[in-house]
C-alpha cells in the first residue's frame, strides 16, 4: 500500500504541475488551439475533467453508472465523446477550473481508499488500482504537453515520468497488436537518463535491440506528443526502430502523432536528431 500512496502522490503533484499553468490563463490561452487537431486547452481541460470523473465511476459504481457509460462508448464512439464534451465545454473556463479541480479531489479520495489488489472496469480491459493510478497520471501529463506546447510554457523534467516510461514500455505489445502488425519475439532494452542524473533501465541485457536518450524524450514519443525523429533518442536494431513509431503508453487508437519537424528539440541539431534504422514508411500496418 505504501507504493500506491506514493503513486497517487505523484498523481496529484503533476495535475497541480498543469493546474499552474492553466491557472494563469486569459481567454486567448483557452481558446487557443493545441497541437491535437481541433481541440484547445479547454478540450484537453475537458477531457482530463472527463475521464477523472469516469475513473471515480469504476472505482465506486461499477456495475451501474460506469456500466452506462461503457455501453455508450462501445456503441458509438464519436458521439459519446462529443456528448460527454460538449456539457463541460459549454462552462466558462473558470467553472471547467473548477469542475477538474473538484473532480480531481474527489478522485484522490477515491483511489486513496480503494483497497489494494482489486482490478476495475475500464473501456478496454480491466485495469488494477495502480495501473488506473499511472493512466491518470500518463494522461495529464501527456494532455498537459499539448496545453503548454500551444502557449509556449516549459515545465520541469520530474522522477514523475518514470511511472510513464514503465507503462509505455510494458505496452510494447499492445502497440504492435494495435497497429496489425506482428508482436515481436523478442523484448528491447532501454536505458534513460534522469533529470537527477541517474540511469532508468527495462529489459534485459541480452536484448539486442534497444533505445537509449532522455527518459522525456522517451514519454514524448511514447504519448505520441513528438515524432521519434525530432528527439534526441538512439535505437539500435529494427524491433527498438518500428517501436519507437507506433508505440503508445495509452489504450485506444493510435492517431496520427506529431509529424516530423513539428517540434525541434531545443539544443539539438538536425544531424543530432533522433537516429533510428527505419523510416515511418517501412513500419506502415
Amino acid at each position: 500500500m505504501h507504493q500506491l500512496a506514493g503513486l497517487i502522490d505523484d498523481l496529484e503533484a503533476e495535475q497541480i504541475a498543469l493546474d499552474d499553468v492553466v491557472s494563469t490563463f486569459g481567454n486567448d490561452e483557452w481558446n487557443r488551439l493545441t497541437p491535437a487537431e481541433g481541440w484547445t486547452s479547454r478540450h484537453q481541460i475537458a477531457h482530463l475533467a472527463f475521464f477523472d470523473s469516469a475513473t471515480e465511476m469504476s472505482l465506486t459504481d461499477p456495475d451501474n453508472t460506469f456500466a452506462e457509460q461503457r455501453r455508450r462508448a462501445d456503441q458509438d464512439p464519436d458521439a459519446y465523446s462529443i456528448a460527454v464534451l460538449d456539457p463541460l465545454l459549454e462552462l466558462s473556463p473558470d467553472q471547467l477550473l473548477e469542475t477538474w479541480r473538484q473532480g480531481r479531489r474527489s478522485l484522490l479520495n477515491a483511489f486513496r481508499s480503494a483497497p489494494a489488489g482489486t482490478r476495475h472496469p475500464w473501456y478496454g480491459p480491466s485495469m488494477s488500482l495502480a495501473s488506473m493510478i499511472t493512466a491518470r497520471l500518463m494522461e495529464t501529463w501527456a494532455h498537459g504537453q499539448d496545453i503548454v506546447d500551444a502557449v509556449g510554457a516549459a515545465r520541469p523534467v520530474t522522477s514523475r515520468l518514470e511511472h510513464i516510461a514503465r507503462i509505455a514500455c510494458l505496452a510494447l505489445p499492445f502497440s504492435f497488436v494495435n497497429r496489425g502488425m506482428l508482436v515481436p519475439d523478442t523484448g528491447v532494452r532501454v536505458s534513460l537518463s534522469l533529470p537527477s542524473g541517474g540511469t532508468w533501465e527495462f529489459g534485459e541485457e541480452r536484448f539486442a535491440d534497444s533505445v537509449s536518450g532522455a527518459i522525456e524524450d522517451f514519454c514524448l514519443v511514447m504519448t505520441r506528443r513528438r515524432h521519434m525523429t525530432d528527439t534526441a533518442l538512439v535505437t539500435t536494431g529494427p524491433i527498438a526502430g518500428k517501436w519507437v513509431l507506433v508505440g503508445q503508453a495509452y489504450a485506444g487508437p493510435a492517431g496520427h502523432g506529431r509529424a516530423p519537424g513539428q517540434f525541434a528539440r531545443r539544443g539539438v541539431p538536425a544531424s543530432g536528431r533522433g537516429k533510428n534504422t527505419l523510416d515511418a514508411v517501412s513500419v506502415r500496418p
